[in-house]
């Protein structure tokens, strides 16, 4: 809502309710950690405003006292006291100001008339894009929209737009005093104990990228992944561009239940009532545990990345996500003039998606045997953490280690690379960490290298 389609009576009382905001800060500093709570000096109307709640927050940041006096010579030792009408423009904010008492009052009110010019900006670019030259493709403009206004929603509390460091620094030193009276750290946990330990979880926010052959194990992990997250209560959300929802029911209730889930649908009588006779109460087992879980499958193929971002935004406005996943990343179509500007607009995206929804994003990547992603080398570079996963038997090689899976965690931005040893059990639909020892090959074949060359 710009100040143009504001009546003159609108303005006026938007303007009297940031100074009662500003006003109750000035008198009663107590409340200003409340104020910042809601809303920030970029959700002021008027400049002047803007520059008063800056000088208000800096000196708020420095632990120093904030009342009129201290405030004028902040904006005095910055130039622009004369800027914002002098000292006698704060003396008559707080002279009109009713008290402080309602001040949390005031301050939404400021922070909604900041969220409505907002979204009419927003609105206001989308219509200028639709028929403006060049064309583009209205996914784009809608996926563009949807951004926008996830933003404003998560700005709601917390105003918008460049902070100082300060705040930042606030907000992890927070952080750490929480971890130090014994609070956790917002984290996913795959279930593989030595995989945990190497990447001490996955962080809101991160992208990580699981590559492999056809055959590795790649839906299975994480299929196992989100099956373990769901049934403790995290909402998950599959992006399945290859299998259908039902197959991957079948491998999420496996996993949970350890058992062949494979031979309830055996061609063979025999094999389906051997399944039915010892696994049926394990079977019941997991899927009792499923029944209920916040886990959501969406299993349509072909979907465009800015399709994809628009379902999963929804699915957080109804109930915030903890953790997305993508199988597989080269399935997702996205823009560019070939194939490699494709993939590579589609790995930004989930990158961007994590960041946006404050979940980790986990992307599956086909590998060729070489090692190196289909149609692009470029993923790794947006990813945070990048897994490989190699298994000898599955290349055709013979092996004294039959389902021994090298896990190589190739890329960590928190943290070391190395190798984790599992052990495929893929009749269930898992993997384990490996338990028993490894014997070693004479001439050991060369692993994965890095996706780019």
């Amino acid at each position: 809502m710009s100040v143009e389609v504001l009546t003159t009576e609108e303005q006026d009382s938007l303007l009297a309710t940031e100074q009662a905001t500003i006003g109750g800060m000035l008198i009663n500093p107590e409340v200003i950690a409340d104020v910042f709570e809601i809303v920030g000096s970029e959700d002021f109307l008027t400049s002047a405003h803007r520059t008063i709640v800056r000088a208000v927050e800096t000196l708020s940041a420095g632990s120093q006292p904030v009342d009129i006096v201290t405030v004028a010579e902040e904006l005095n030792r910055a130039e622009t006291l004369g800027d914002v009408g002098g000292a006698a423009y704060l003396a008559e904010i707080c002279e009109n100001t009713p008290g402080a008492s309602n001040v949390r009052v005031y301050a939404r009110l400021v922070a909604d008339h900041a969220q409505r010019r907002r979204l009419l900006a927003a609105l206001d670019e989308a219509g200028k894009s639709v028929y403006a030259a060049p064309i583009r493709p209205v996914p784009e403009i809608i996926n563009e929209v949807q951004s926008a206004i996830g933003q404003i929603e998560r700005a709601r509390d917390h105003g918008i737009g460049p902070q100082q460091i300060d705040v930042a620094l606030k907000e992890w030193l927070t952080a750490l005093n929480e971890i130090e009276t014994g609070a956790e750290i917002r984290r996913i946990y795959t279930g593989l104990a030595n995989i945990d330990e190497r990447w001490d979880g996955m962080r809101p926010g991160e992208l990580i990228v699981i590559g492999g052959t056809r055959g590795t194990g790649k839906t299975a992990i994480v299929m196992q992944i989100a099956g373990e997250a769901a049934v403790s209560g995290k909402h998950v959300l599959v992006f399945s561009l290859e299998m259908p929802a039902r197959q991957l029911a079948m491998r999420v209730s496996g996993a949970l239940g350890r058992i062949p889930v494979w031979m309830a649908e055996s061609r063979d009588p025999a094999v389906r009532g051997q399944f039915y006779e010892q696994h049926s109460a394990a079977l019941a087992s997991a899927t009792a545990k499923l029944k209920g879980a916040p886990l959501e499958i969406d299993d349509q193929g072909g979907l465009h990345i800015n399709n994809l971002m628009g379902r999963a935004r929804r699915s957080h406005r109804r109930s915030p996500v903890d953790l997305v996943v993508v199988d597989y990343l080269q399935l997702v179509n996205g823009d560019g003039t070939n194939r490699e500007q494709q993939i590579a607009h589609v790995s930004r995206s989930l990158k961007a998606l994590a960041k946006e929804l404050d979940c980790p994003v986990i992307a599956l990547s086909q590998l060729n045997r070489e090692g190196r992603a289909r149609e692009s080398d470029g993923i790794e570079n947006d990813a945070d953490i990048v897994l490989k996963l190699f298994r000898e038997d599955v290349e055709g090689n013979e092996t004294p280690n039959p389902g021994l899976c090298e896990a190589r965690t190739t890329k960590h931005r928190r943290g070391q690379v190395g190798v984790d040893l599992l052990k495929a059990n893929l009749a269930h639909y898992r993997l384990d960490v490996w338990a028993g020892p490894v014997t070693e090959v004479e001439q050991p074949k060369p692993k994965f290298r890095q996706f780019s060359a």
